[in-house]
């Protein structure tokens, strides 16, 4: 059995969707429970589910869901997994409908005194362990059926110990004190990750049906694979529940961690990992805009020839910047930042801003003065490091409004703070346009390389965006018919080889 639900607790959040099957039958019964009219399923609650605002007007009255729910299962008892979070939603249902509670069997509790030392028995991990793809696991239906996966290897475990009945478990579960975690023990042979070379590459961990949960980069496979395995204290739970899934490694060297970095974005795209966050494809596409910047299209064309960049907001705040230069009274939009402010205050920001270049406020009516002022502020600030965010995520809107909203709301922002927005958001767009010109080069290149000043060399060669083995005619730079693949992949090679060159290496590149 499981329970969706609007909240943390009976009381501020109500049962959302109650989902079961009974033991010895394939079907698993899911129904939406119907929600007050003064409490709507917030937003993050529906995201997070993937549940439709339509779907819920359909939705079951919660007292004839639990009528339904008793004619199934009778005098069973319901297995569920990590059942503190159900049972007070359940014991708030048997009152309000005057049921008689049903027992309760609690997988995590069972799993935590079998296998103290697995890195992780939340239901992901605990039914990867086990065999089971757990995918996406956003509604009740597919916790449902992670845990009866989950209850009928414990059952077997029980078994072992001699443990065959309900009541011999309730005594098993009373008496027997858990064991204490002592070093985590994982479901992959050490001999595959003791035994990698110490060259750069790309790592694969695989589950046991065949699934690549991860894919990562390393410089030394030796030593960035064992990282994983190093510690109990402070781990990261999301890789932890990675790592109790993984059954084996696929790796392959690579001559230098440059080469392992771009095969590791083409690998990304390739199998779509669910432990990957960075480099996966989802829903990303291309942006090119028009040469004012009044249009935009998801192809370079030759209208639209300024690109490419993933995400249309990437100079948003630069136009209204200028909208609101061109317009008769000069009012500034209050979103220019996302976060609604002052207009006021955004004007004598401004203003404070311009007062520092020593430059009129009308200069900047002109896209061209504006990104030419942005680059000002490039060129003077050489030794900064480029924002890695940026570079891969192009000025998402969630990226933006987080980076220069997350303290707007706490502190009262000032005439200076705003003048320090505006700096920032010229170089971001100086930035985002130089990187856009840099990438398109590149599509068509010979590169030679060496990590040090005297180190051996190596050669690389790009057409279209993708790596070939030997030279070939050049070709004309264009984005014509490439995807977010082709952008990663050359966005991570601009990354890769600033980062050669600022360990001392050495870069040429023919165009």
């Amino acid at each position: 059995m499981d329970l969706q639900t609007t909240g943390a607790k009976p009381g501020a959040a109500d049962i959302l969707e109650v989902a079961w099957s009974l033991s010895g039958h394939s079907e698993v019964h899911s129904v939406l429970s119907a929600q007050a009219e003064d409490r709507p399923v917030p937003r993050r609650i529906l995201a997070l589910t993937g549940i439709a605002s339509e779907e819920l007007e359909s939705a079951t009255p919660l007292s004839d869901i639990f009528d339904r729910l008793y004619q199934d299962i009778q005098d069973r008892p319901a297995v569920i997994h990590f059942a503190q979070f159900e049972r007070p939603f359940l014991t708030a249902a048997f009152e309000t409908f005057k049921r008689s509670e049903f027992p309760i069997i609690c997988t995590h509790e069972i799993a935590k005194r079998l296998f103290p030392n697995l890195p992780a028995r939340g239901i992901k991990g605990l039914a990867g362990y086990f065999g089971h793809s757990s995918g996406e696991f956003k509604r009740g239906a597919s916790h449902v059926e992670a845990t009866k996966i989950i209850w009928q290897h414990l059952v077997k475990e029980l078994e072992a110990k001699g443990i065959l009945t309900f009541v011999d478990m309730q005594t098993w579960l009373s008496t027997e004190a858990p064991k204490k975690r002592t070093k985590y023990e994982y479901p992959m042979a050490k001999e595959k990750r003791l035994n990698l070379p110490k060259v750069p590459g790309v790592y694969r961990y695989v589950s046991q049906w065949g699934e690549i949960l991860y894919v990562g980069k390393a410089t030394s496979l030796h030593d960035r694979v064992n990282s994983y395995f190093r510690g109990q204290k402070g781990r990261d739970s999301f890789k932890l529940e990675m790592l109790t899934q993984a059954y084996d490694l696929i790796v392959t060297e690579c001559r230098t961690p440059l080469e392992s970095a771009l095969l590791e974005t083409d690998e990304i795209k390739k199998y779509n990992p669910r432990y990957n966050i960075s480099l996966k494809a989802g829903e990303r596409g291309l942006v090119f805009f028009s040469h004012d910047f009044t249009s935009m299209s998801p192809e370079q064309d030759d209208q639209h020839s300024i690109g490419p960049f993933t995400n249309a907001l990437v100079f948003d705040s630069i136009l209204k910047l200028n909208e609101s230069l061109l317009s008769e009274d000069q009012t500034f939009n209050p979103e220019m930042f996302f976060e609604p402010l002052d207009a006021d205050l955004l004007k004598s920001g401004f203003a404070l801003f311009c007062e520092r270049l020593g430059k009129s406020p009308d200069v900047f009516k002109s896209l061209r003065s504006i990104f030419a002022q942005g680059l000002v502020f490039v060129k003077n600030a050489p030794d900064e490091e480029e924002d890695t965010e940026l570079a891969m995520e192009e000025e998402s809107e969630t990226s933006v409004a987080a980076s220069d909203t997350a303290e707007d709301i706490e502190i009262e922002l000032t005439a200076e703070d705003i003048a320090d927005k505006f700096e920032r958001h010229f170089k971001r767009a100086a930035q985002a346009y130089l990187r856009a010109r840099r990438m398109t080069k590149l599509l068509n290149c010979d590169i030679e390389y060496s990590l040090s000043a005297k180190g051996k060399k190596f050669q690389l060669y790009l057409r279209g965006g993708h790596p070939i083995n030997e030279p070939a005619p050049q070709e004309r730079s264009t984005w014509s018919g490439h995807s977010v693949e082709t952008y990663d992949r050359m966005a991570v090679l601009l990354t890769e080889l600033e980062r050669v060159r600022s360990k001392k290496g050495q870069v040429s590149i023919r165009f």
